[in-house]
């Protein structure tokens, strides 16, 4: 039966996902909990416009790279379970790749800014630095997610509405 095909990849795309998202949250959660040496080989203090900025680091970019898999793979079980929303299939496609391209370009559009403020010293007795997340960066990567969900979606409904379950062939 085609439709108990389709629902147990689904089902194994669902856990797939599951799987991938807590990975990659596992390692974002691991970047975080490392501590930042922060060395400038002098005992001049940094000026506050000093331009110096720690960029996402491959730990970093590995966790959310996963996390997008995983997201992805629950956007194309989506599309195979919701079987009502195939005719809109195209508006998906066209909505995930507007969302993600918007949401990349807020990313690398915040990654380019000069941080003026935020310190790498530590409050007293909580051993945490703090450089504040800045809304650009917060919505680019909502914006990234919700485009990797409705994108991935459209594979997901492609599949499902081919009579025979293929998207590869035609």
């Amino acid at each position: 039966m085609p439709s108990d095909k389709r629902y147990k990849s689904a089902a194994a795309l669902f856990l797939g996902a599951a799987v991938f998202i807590i990975v990659g949250i596992v390692v974002l959660w691991w970047d975080s909990q490392q501590e930042v040496v922060f060395y400038s080989g002098s005992y001049v203090p940094l000026v506050e416009d000093s331009e110096i900025y720690f960029g996402p680091g491959p730990t970093e970019v590995l966790g959310w790279v996963l996390a997008l898999l995983g997201v992805g793979a629950l956007g194309v079980a989506s599309g195979l379970s919701l079987r009502q929303l195939t005719r809109f299939k195209a508006w998906f496609l066209i909505a995930g790749l507007l969302l993600a391209t918007g949401g990349i370009a807020a990313l690398v559009w915040d990654y380019n800014q000069v941080r003026t403020f935020g310190w790498f010293a530590y409050a007293p007795l909580s051993e945490a630095e703090f450089a504040p997340a800045s809304m650009a960066s917060v919505m680019g990567k909502l914006g990234l997610v919700a485009g990797t969900l409705l994108a991935s979606s459209y594979l997901g409904f492609r599949y499902h509405s081919k009579p025979n379950g293929s998207a590869i062939r035609g």
